[in-house]
């Protein structure tokens, strides 16, 4: 129903050539809806469209590069989009630029004085150029977290429309749906099938606990977690296609694929222990499985207390899914890797297969740690839009794990070098 109610909205406002912004937190679909709309569902030969995504970097000068590289000289003087059509500049993070000195975002009032006045300067000439068939649409979330106040000055010009965080019911209809075609896809049986309630119900029950319990403080900034997260655990399920063999192997996949986007994130024990209960009371709740149980480990004498803290964050380490046991396989199979001594042989092979080709080998002693942290690297670069920020010291094997693991993926590695200058 959101759906439908902003799709109309947007059209119907830019059809009318009236400005529009879309606010609203993390994960609502603004990017998503805006995109798709532009892109799809307006008249070919009456709209052309372009993306800009704002960041903190974001600097008035580029600002105008971008939409001067994508106008047509319509007469002396005048710039515009090809005839007889108009052009949608979508703006993303609208708000992401930084304040200056004088508390003014400069790519913010650029846009006003395109706005304002249909028109800028040209830096070169110094001449002013008119600007014609321009309207805007634009994306933000609400202030905080490196997002800032926009000048209202600029705001008056937009038609502003509010997106609201989806509640329990929309969620679990949009996630239930995901996992109904996956289950429905590999024609699994209804021993398995009937774990799709509690899959939803289990993983929304995490977000929402990690939302309230780890909140993001100057030490730990990145702990932000939003829907995109829960998107990519059953994203991550998916990955698995028809290898579930039974109702334990598919509870366990579903704790791997949080222990993978929740857990990692994690950089202290006490929050490490904190989800790993988190994860044993879900799942006894949802599945009436002992997690204990499901990954081999012993219970503490009287067993109320379920297992040791030490040997529960021990078990939930070996949990480690792959698909990169079958060198050379036709058809990779994201599987559960139980057999630690094998998986230390198949990588050493890869890592001999790599330095034999390779002008710079890599030394490299391949130990647990090691062969978690690329099984990890592994599951994110397949994964459809996959992005990883490795945080360590020097030398803890960032780069070389990386690099090993796009060479297990068949991927190519392109480095960019930091500098001063760059």
């Amino acid at each position: 129903m959101d759906t439908l109610r902003y799709t109309y909205l947007l059209d119907v406002l830019v059809r009318h050539h009236h400005h529009c912004l879309f606010v609203g937190p993390t994960g609502t679909g603004k990017t998503v809806y805006v995109k798709s709309h532009l892109q799809s569902a307006l008249p070919a030969d009456k709209f052309t469209s372009m993306l800009l995504t704002f960041s903190a970097q974001t600097s008035a000068n580029m600002t105008q590069d971008i939409i001067d590289g994508k106008l047509e000289k319509r007469r002396r003087g005048v710039y515009g989009p090809p005839a007889g059509k108009d052009m949608v500049i979508f703006v993303d993070d609208l708000n992401m630029p930084q304040v200056e000195v004088y508390g003014a975002q400069p790519p913010i009032e650029l846009l006003r004085q395109a706005v304002d006045h249909d028109a800028w300067y040209d830096r070169k000439e110094l001449s002013l150029k008119k600007l014609e068939s321009l309207q805007y649409v634009a994306a933000m979330g609400p202030p905080g977290g490196g997002r800032n106040n926009v000048t209202h000055r600029y705001l008056r010009h937009f038609s502003i429309i509010s997106m609201t965080a989806f509640d329990r019911d929309n969620l679990q209809l949009i996630f239930g749906a995901l996992v109904d075609w996956w289950l429905r896809k590999f024609s699994y049986s209804q021993n398995i099938a009937k774990l799709a309630k509690g899959l939803v119900g289990a993983t929304l029950d995490m977000y929402e606990a990690v939302q309230k319990q780890l909140l993001p403080t100057p030490n730990k900034s990145h702990y932000t977690f939003n829907l995109r997260d829960v998107s990519k655990v059953f994203q991550g399920m998916t990955k698995a296609a028809g290898s579930v063999e039974d109702s334990p192997s598919g509870v366990r996949l579903w704790a791997h694929e949080v222990l993978r986007v929740f857990y990692d994130r994690l950089v202290d024990e006490p929050d490490r222990l904190l989800v790993g209960r988190l994860l044993e009371q879900l799942t006894e709740k949802h599945f009436k499985e002992k997690l204990g149980r499901l990954l081999g480990m012993t219970t503490t004498a009287g067993g109320a207390a379920g297992v040791a803290d030490d040997e529960l964050l021990g078990g939930l380490q070996g949990l480690i899914f792959g698909d990169f046991m079958v060198p050379g396989a036709d058809i990779k199979l994201y599987k559960e890797i139980t057999d630690q001594d094998k998986m230390l042989h198949v990588v050493g092979d890869y890592l001999q297969d790599m330095n034999a080709g390779s002008k710079k080998p890599q030394k490299l002693v391949l130990f647990q740690f090691a062969l978690e942290h690329v099984a990890r690297i592994s599951r994110i670069i397949t994964s459809p839009g996959g992005h990883a920020l490795l945080v360590g010291l020097g030398g803890s094997g960032r780069q070389s794990l990386t690099r090993l693991a796009a060479y297990i993926q068949e991927m190519e590695v392109f480095q960019i070098e930091i500098s001063k200058t760059y």
